[in-house]
């Protein structure tokens, strides 16, 4: 399967090539393998030109065979997301295996505590990798401005495998805690006075350009550029040219400004103009170059910059590739601004075709002044970048765009709106999406403003605008629409029915949707609709359920993905409502793989903390169920905006009430129930009266007060659902329990009549989980006589064995279902005995390839997966067989290959 090229420059990751003709610096470079080698952090800090890359760039490759490299050159359009990008492609030779997708790492980082555990998933991924020593790079570091790349840096510091290194080139002490590390020994520093020429080195980089010059004159030339690289080489450079002797000068770039000058000068006019032209660019490859400058003999050029060797670094890259150093470059635009500042525009745009990098795309035309551009750019790459978790990057992006040039743009402000969801910030999204509404419509674009008006929509259900919202979905359903936009407008209509208990309503809308959904067969447009299984229950959706399931199946494959996603959590509530509590449990376990590999993304965590949270109560695991629960409390108090939480802090409490019910927590439910009944607002959905009910009933049982649970009870028990996780059946049951307690047989039996019969003739069964073992326990064994049938009573005695049996040792994890895959390789022995029994077929497949000694790629090619699909289950075979390498992976495998 294809990946999608890195949204950056490849040369950001390729180290420069050691300059031919270097001067040994024997000193330093002692010192500084000894660093690289032995130390955690070593630290070059000094101003412009002092070597810093150059002697990074000589070392590395001066270090033993086998050590790993990651090298990174740093922008100041590095965001984290962007950076991340960079750091993990860097590390892709290496085959880590990860736990979370590197794209994904982005969307991780969003979290509460997301750098945390983003440097969690690096410093995990570091330690697998089976290298004797392992070193990242990061070269330019004064040019990140983002605070939180460095705040990730110094997380994965601290927790740094013992065979890894980190080395870092700045201008300026980066914001680390430097102090605490050389007082452990763990630092190792080389500042300006370290990094600059000595005598002798001056007198060997004089003789290495063949110039000659009296001792005195050598001396003369290291005070007057105190030991300055970049000062030696122009000074150097300059003579060469016959230029005169500079004066004194007071700074050092006053300096390079006055040398480069006398260099550029002296250069044939065609190379001077290529240079001027090419300045633009970060980087300078033959193609790059002749698109911009225009100059047809670019290659023989630049291989005149290289053989020159004035300050172009070349890099190690397929084809000649020169990345000039900053000084330079930056000498070289003031000098094309000043000379010719009608060129800069038309340059800068050229630079923008076919950049790979977004940002550096944008940067430029907005440079240009190019709005046009910039937008449309923005327009089509924009909206893959916020899936990645780059919407803090995209915001910064459309920020360069003036505000008269942005508002007139309803693509930028829908591109807004995007940004806006994974933080659920629904008013944002509402303000963005109306008034990309608003200009699609003043553009005659009607179905971008029926895209735009339901994004708006679904920000306005969730802002207390629910009759606002359901009003103009209904209104944007008698449109003639596209079928991608009509399956979304669906989608959000079928919402509005569930917010405000329209239940029986919903499935014929979510019919609608997937009528739509399966006329385009689009992945990208299903995406958008996968958060359905909060509606499990509602009259007619399990049919509509399990037709978006299969309609979703035909449409992923192995990777994660949002859809796969919402698919996963669709059938752990299909398979749990049917009374399969084992095969939920599975299901939701893959789910939980994808999530996590997709970064634990807010916008699919919310159903996957709830799903935990009962599923896991029921099966009695106390320690799962709660930490899921507080996830979910904890995220909606603590990050969403003032209008969400008061729209949803209602179904989250209850949500969790019902777990400390389930697990017979008295003492937390009451105290979830005291705040559900104080927080009521104008903001929640229909539904929160019914759960504040129901809350009451629960408490009344505690108390004993059984008369009271049952007047509480009797409107709940309704023959119908209308909100999530099927609360009317388990009021039911629970009611039909209270009735017998207190006599009412008769009236029990009457109750659960309805129910069992559309549970015998297929219906689902779930609610009866959800009323507790005890009450099951309760009703299997009460004496029924004639007023159940005896079918009817087989089955409250099978549901009560089969939550009896479902019930959990903790600290024994649930293991994914496995799923017959294509055997698209030779057949290999497969052990499945002992430990290996926890593995799925695939996962049991990918094994037998890596102890063959099979690359990811290799793997990858073998069953026609992702690479990042394959580096996933190998992180979940590594954590399934307890062993920390793909080596130890493969030794079990062997070990029980043998037994076999």
């Amino acid at each position: 399967m294809q990946q999608p090229l890195p949204a950056f420059a490849l040369a950001k990751i390729q180290p420069p090539k050691p300059r031919t003709g270097l001067v040994e610096r024997p000193t330093l470079e002692r010192c500084l393998d000894s660093a690289l080698q032995e130390h955690r952090l070593t630290l070059l800090v000094a101003p412009a030109g002092y070597g810093k890359t150059a002697a990074l760039t000589r070392q590395i490759r001066l270090l033993p065979a086998g050590c790993a490299l990651a090298w990174v050159s740093a922008d100041e359009d590095d965001q984290l997301q962007r950076f991340l990008a960079c750091l993990t492609t860097a590390l892709e030779p290496h085959d880590l295996p990860w736990r979370v997708a590197p794209d994904a790492l982005g969307t991780l980082a969003q979290s509460e505590r997301g750098l945390r555990d983003v440097a969690y998933e690096l410093v995990n991924a570091l330690a697998s990798a089976e290298v004797e020593r392992g070193l990242v790079v990061i070269d330019d570091a004064h040019r990140i401005t983002d605070p939180r790349v460095f705040e990730l840096l110094q997380a994965v510091l601290d927790r740094l495998p013992e065979h890894w290194g980190m080395a870092m080139a700045s201008r300026v002490e980066p914001p680390l805690s430097l102090a605490r590390w050389r007082a452990s020994g763990d630092l190792a520093e080389f500042r300006q006075y370290d990094l600059r020429f000595s005598e002798s080195e001056v007198t060997a980089l004089v003789a290495s350009t063949g110039t000659v010059l009296a001792p005195e004159a050598s001396r003369e030339l290291l005070q007057r550029t105190d030991g300055w690289a970049a000062g030696l080489r122009l000074s150097l450079s300059a003579r060469q040219g016959g230029a005169a002797r500079s004066p004194g000068a007071p700074t050092q770039r006053h300096l390079f400004d006055y040398l480069a000058s006398e260099v550029l000068d002296d250069m044939p006019p065609e190379l001077r103009w290529f240079l001027l032209r090419c300045s633009v660019l970060p980087e300078l490859t033959a193609a790059r170059c002749a698109h911009v400058s225009r100059i047809p003999q670019t290659p023989r050029l630049l291989e005149e910059v290289e053989r020159r060797g004035l300050f172009a670094a070349t890099l190690d890259a397929e084809e000649l590739t020169l990345r000039l150093h900053d000084l330079f470059r930056d000498f070289l635009e003031d000098r094309l601004q000043r000379d010719h500042p009608e060129e800069v525009p038309y340059l800068l745009r050229r630079a923008a075709d076919n950049e790979p990098d977004l940002a550096r795309a944008v940067n430029y035309l907005a440079r240009a002044g190019a709005w046009d551009e910039a937008a449309r750019v923005l327009t089509e790459r924009g909206p893959a970048l916020v899936t990645v978790g780059g919407g803090p990057a995209l915001e910064q992006m459309l920020a360069l765009l003036p505000e008269a040039e942005f508002e007139r743009r309803a693509d930028l402000h829908l591109l807004k709106g995007l940004t806006t969801f994974p933080r659920f910030d629904f008013d944002g999204m509402v303000a963005a999406m109306q008034r990309a509404a608003a200009g699609y419509l003043r553009e005659g674009r009607d179905q971008e403003a029926a895209l735009a008006q339901a994004y708006a929509c679904i920000g306005m259900e969730n802002t207390g605008r629910l009759r606002e919202a359901a009003q103009e979905l209904q209104r944007l359903r008698g449109l003639e629409l596209g079928d991608d936009v009509q399956a979304f407008v669906c989608f959000g209509a079928a919402w509005a029915a569930y917010a405000d208990v329209r239940a029986d309503e919903a499935a014929s809308i979510v019919s609608a949707m997937l009528d739509a959904l399966e006329r385009v067969k689009d992945p990208q447009v299903w995406d958008r609709c996968f958060f359905l299984c909060i509606m499990t229950g509602l009259p007619g959706l399990k049919a509509q359920l399990e037709r978006f399931v299969a309609g979703a199946a035909r449409l992923v494959d192995d990777t994660p993905t949002q859809l796969r996603s919402g698919m996963l959590h669709a059938r752990t509530w299909l398979a749990f409502s049917q009374g399969h509590i084992e095969e939920a449990a599975q299901w939701l376990a893959r789910a939980d793989e994808d999530v996590r590999w997709l970064g634990q993304p807010r916008s699919l965590m919310t159903e996957n903390w709830m799903s935990h949270t009962l599923i896991d109560a029921v099966r009695g695991d106390r320690d799962a169920s709660y930490a899921a629960a507080r996830e979910n409390k904890r995220d909606l108090e603590q990050n969403s905006l003032p209008s969400n939480r008061l729209t949803h802090e209602y179904e989250e409490l209850f949500t969790f009430i019902r777990a400390a019910w389930l697990l017979g927590d008295g003492t937390t439910l009451r105290a979830l129930d005291a705040q559900l009944q104080r927080i009521g607002n104008p903001y929640e959905w229909a539904a929160a009266a019914d759960d504040r009910r129901f809350s009451r009933a629960f408490i009344a049982l505690l108390d004993g007060r059984l008369a009271d649970a049952r007047e509480l009870l009797l409107p709940l028990a309704r023959d119908i659902e209308r909100s999530c996780f099927f609360p009317a059946m388990q009021a039911r049951v629970m009611l039909a329990d209270v009735e017998q307690r207190l006599g009412l047989v008769d009236e029990a039996a009457e109750t659960l009549r309805p129910w069992l019969a559309a549970a015998q003739a297929g219906g689902d069964v779930c609610g009866a989980f959800l009323a507790g073992l005890p009450v099951l326990q309760r009703l299997a064994g009460l004496a029924w006589g004639h007023r159940l049938t005896a079918a009817a009573v087989a089955l409250l005695v099978r549901l009560r064995d089969t939550m009896r049996t479902s019930q959990v040792v903790q600290d024994v994890p649930v293991q994914p279902l496995s799923r017959p895959s294509a055997v698209l390789a030779p057949p290999t022995t497969q052990p499945r005995t002992g430990v290996l029994i926890a593995l799925s077929e695939r996962e049991r497949e990918v094994l037998a390839r890596m102890a063959a000694g099979d690359s990811n790629k290799l793997i990858a090619r073998a069953f026609d997966l992702s690479p990042h699909t394959v580096k996933r289950h190998v992180a979940n075979i590594l954590d399934k067989l307890g062993v920390a390498t793909r080596g130890q992976a493969a030794a079990r495998w062997r070990e029980h290959a043998s037994d076999s």
